[in-house]
């Protein structure tokens, strides 16, 4: 076949050529900042950014940490030393209430402590932190204070992630590396497979060792639903911005094609791995709090449009052990738009007054039964 004879071939070339260049001029024009911290990028900056593979986000990380005054590989660290900065005991007559669980948590104890000063709050919690997370936080914290109370937060898009263990494979666009273990229910009780490093040092000392960083690939092919290995793996794909943006849209795919077999406009599926661990995890965390003699109460975040989904699914179980909690949709009806901050999932402040207010109720009401005030 001659080339140059071949209109269709030439102009398919051409097409391509100009890609080439259009991609190549993309990646020059809209280069992401090596040190973000220092020089906050563009919306098209991140935009072209986020479609990077995990291990390309964590180089950049890495890269960026460098540049640091006090290197930092990410949030939401289940070990961290700022945790030791957090209240261990109540003073006076205050009460110590610990909270655990995602940012709606740690608002509500802010709240709470706004709205009455006795309260004291124990804040152990990460942005849109994943319930494996939460319950593994309070799990590890237990035994460093001793709170009156302790509340675990729920939140329905949170449920699925139940089947993960990382912040890189639930939220691909941040790709933080923090870890947690993957939970599972066996003969009716809650087991946990545990990573093998829940530390920023861990993590830097696995990724730097190639040896390590392919037996923890391995070790989340095995055990993290949420892993894939095009989302994952550093490749030539990295090097184009166009590829990039085409797999940030698979990697909103392969999420959307796991959750669906979960929760769907109708609500949970009970028979679903994850609603099973869900309510294992309640009952877990309502028993050992009880047998430190604190007062467990569930925290249940029913988001926009997911009407009071996430409550009809722990209910029961909820009812059964008498435990404690506070669902949002009474306050906040998850179809009013106007209860929501509208630039996240957060409830407004007044609302986040208003559920403090029910919840210190609970507390209260929990309290007098138990005799622990007159």
């Amino acid at each position: 076949m001659n080339i140059l004879k071949n209109k269709r071939l030439q102009v398919t070339l051409w097409i391509i050529l100009y890609l080439v260049l259009i991609d190549i001029a993309v990646n020059i024009v809209f280069r992401f900042p090596s040190n973000p911290q220092k020089t906050p990028p563009s919306f098209l900056q991140g935009y072209f950014e986020y479609g990077r593979s995990v291990e390309g986000k964590f180089d950049s990380m890495i890269k960026a940490a460098r540049l640091q005054a006090e290197p930092t590989l990410g949030y939401g660290w289940l070990k961290r030393k700022s945790n030791d900065s957090q209240p261990q005991k109540a003073i006076g007559d205050k009460t110590l209430v610990a909270v655990y669980g995602m940012s709606h948590t740690k608002l509500l104890g802010e709240a709470m402590a706004h709205v009455d000063n006795k309260y004291m709050i124990r804040s152990i919690t990460a942005p849109g932190a994943p319930l494996g997370w939460s319950f593994t936080a309070y799990d590890m914290d237990k035994d460093n204070h001793k709170a009156d109370v302790v509340i675990l937060g729920i939140m329905t898009d949170n449920v699925a992630l139940l089947g993960a263990t990382s912040g890189a494979t639930t939220y691909f666009d941040s790709g933080h590396p923090y870890t947690f273990p993957r939970y599972l229910v066996d003969k009716g009780q809650l087991k946990q497979k545990y990573p093998p490093f829940f530390t920023e040092e861990g993590f830097a000392q696995y990724f730097t060792n190639e040896h390590k960083w392919r037996e923890y690939r391995k070790w989340l092919a095995d055990n993290d639903k949420f892993y894939d290995t095009f989302l994952f793996r550093n490749t030539l794909a990295d090097h184009s911005a166009f590829l990039r943006v085409m797999r940030r849209a698979y990697a909103e795919m392969i999420k959307n094609r796991i959750t669906k077999n979960i929760y769907t406009k109708d609500g949970f599926d009970f028979n679903s791995e994850e609603i099973k661990i869900l309510r294992a995890m309640i009952v877990e965390f309502s028993q050992s709090a009880r047998a430190q003699n604190k007062i467990p109460v569930i925290y249940i975040v029913n988001e926009e449009g997911r009407s009071d989904h996430l409550y009809r699914a722990v209910q029961s179980v909820l009812d059964k052990y008498k435990i404690p909690y506070l669902s949002s949709h009474i306050i906040c009806p998850p179809d009013n738009s106007r209860v929501y901050s509208g630039k996240n999932s957060h409830f407004t402040p007044a609302k986040d007054i208003e559920l403090a207010k029910e919840m210190i109720k609970i507390i209260e009401g929990e309290m007098v039964k138990q005799n622990k005030i007159p």
